[in-house]
């Protein structure tokens, strides 16, 4: 288990950051060929995409991972359920948007909105293979195949904005990846769909999944509601300001915690009844996340400015305050879904499911409140919400699995302590001298290590085995 969980994570890395750097490269590329504006009118409607990513990668299919001996009639019934119902929630998009046009006061977001919808639909498609490949840890399958999807739809994109396309080719991205994507974990899968469903299979996941499957939707809507109030308050420029803004914080906070919870959901399902084990591994995970997250988040904060110039233009300046704010938040993103995940694995759906109603409406509560004065107390209202769900979900870390708040606290107050102290080293050196934003980055990575050396933090001596261990998996 430790060998395949070791070569999860450095496959599950390869997937993750060879999209985040197609997805950086492509993103760069279309800021220079692209509007502001044309990234808005997507950011308003990426709230739909992001519910039919849920239905690929929460629900059901968390239900057959976190399951410890499925059938083939879990499977198939699964399978055909999400058929029917990407049906007819792309039914219920394609006729309000009309309406959710009208909404937005841009009548061109409809017939976006009624393209980009197909995504749930196609999604759909690859839900169960892809769990599959999840369970078994075949995470080599899952990133080349997202790779390869990406790259090809990647260039789709890249050709229609130079063709003037402008939104469209933002859209069109999305729909060709998943399209390409669906097809390809048809052919590495072994498994495909027979003639059968069962109610009492679907009843029995859906105790499970069903309530997971509600959370995850209400936490990926809320996280993405962001667009739908700036762009109904502000602007659709606004809204590509921050689009952008969140994209890169996100490449830093999310991407490397996301790596973690994708391998080890189905590790901590597992050990759902050790919990001993279960708190063990979550404990370490967390100090390993924020080792690496948490400098890189103050480092993004303090060269944000010439990075935005150098990689976006200046044309793209505005939205450097959007994004230093939202880093701040990225302190407490980086690690709630550590907690999530844990919980998950042992089975608590209906908890995560009563907890995310009200994490999601307090977000929803400090957005609104936001919306009605300013762009900047929209994003304080979002790093606001990005605590209480880190407090939310420690709560059911506490509560389950023995790991409170305060031995978390505990776990990451020598990491954020170094973290502090190197940045506010090298900030002032930054602010009073001419050096170059590349050498205060190097000079940040060096005093950030040779703070957390002389003080012999645990995730030190933590993180060697793990880099040892995916090493010698690399070579061979």
């Amino acid at each position: 288990m430790v060998n395949s969980t070791a070569k999860g994570v450095l496959w599950s890395a390869i997937d993750r950051f060879g999209v985040v750097l197609l997805q950086f490269v492509i993103n760069i590329v279309l800021a220079h060929l692209l509007t502001p504006n044309d990234f808005g009118l997507v950011g308003m409607i990426l709230i739909f995409v992001v519910v039919s990513q849920t239905l690929i990668d929460s629900g059901f299919g968390s239900a057959l991972i976190q399951k410890l001996n499925p059938t083939q009639t879990d499977y198939s019934t699964v399978f055909w359920w999400n058929i029917i119902f990407s049906l007819i929630l792309y039914a219920i998009i394609y006729i309000c948007a009309p309406n959710i046009a009208e909404f937005f006061h841009n009548q061109e977001l409809a017939s976006l909105l009624r393209v980009i919808g197909v995504i749930i639909i196609i999604n759909s498609l690859s839900l169960v293979q892809k769990a599959i490949l999840k369970k078994s840890l075949s995470f080599k399958k899952i990133a080349i195949t997202d790779i390869v999807s990406y790259s090809i739809s990647a260039l789709l994109a890249f050709y229609l904005a130079r063709k003037g396309m402008g939104a469209w080719s933002l859209v069109f991205m999305q729909v060709s990846n998943s399209l390409l994507s669906a097809i390809l974990f048809w052919v590495v899968s072994n498994w495909h769909p027979v003639w059968q469903f069962s109610l009492a299979s679907l009843k029995a996941l859906f105790s499970y999944g069903g309530f997971l499957l509600i959370a995850n939707m209400m936490q990926d809507v809320c996280t993405h509601i962001q667009g739908v109030v700036i762009g109904r308050s502000f602007s659709a420029a606004n809204t590509g300001l921050y689009t952008q803004a969140k994209r890169m914080d996100e490449i830093a906070s999310m991407t490397i915690p996301a790596i973690f919870c994708q391998v080890l959901f189905p590790v901590y399902s597992e050990h759902q009844n050790n919990l001993p084990k279960l708190l063990e591994l979550l404990r370490k995970n967390t100090r390993l996340v924020a080792f690496i997250v948490f400098p890189l988040m103050m480092l993004l904060i303090i060269i944000a400015e010439p990075l935005f110039a150098l990689l976006y233009g200046i044309k793209w300046l505005e939205a450097v305050p959007y994004f230093q704010i939202l880093c701040i938040g990225g302190f407490f993103s980086a690690v709630y879904n550590l907690n999530y995940y844990a919980v998950a694995a042992i089975g608590k759906s209906k908890a995560l499911f009563y907890w995310g109603c009200y994490k999601w409406g307090i977000l929803l509560l400090f957005l609104l409140i936001g919306a009605s004065f300013s762009m900047t107390a929209v994003l304080i209202a979002m790093v606001l919400s990005n605590a209480n769900i880190y407090l939310t979900n420690a709560f059911l870390a506490k509560h389950y699995i023995q790991y409170g708040i305060g031995k978390q606290l505990k776990d990451l107050a020598s990491v954020f302590s170094c973290t502090l102290l190197a940045g506010a080293l090298v900030y002032l050196l930054y602010t009073y001298t001419s050096i170059h934003w590349i050498l205060i980055s190097v000079i940040f990575a060096i005093c950030y290590l040779g703070i957390c050396f002389a003080f012999n933090i645990q995730a030190i001596t933590e993180l060697k085995p793990n880099i040892d261990t995916l090493l010698r998996k690399f070579k061979k």
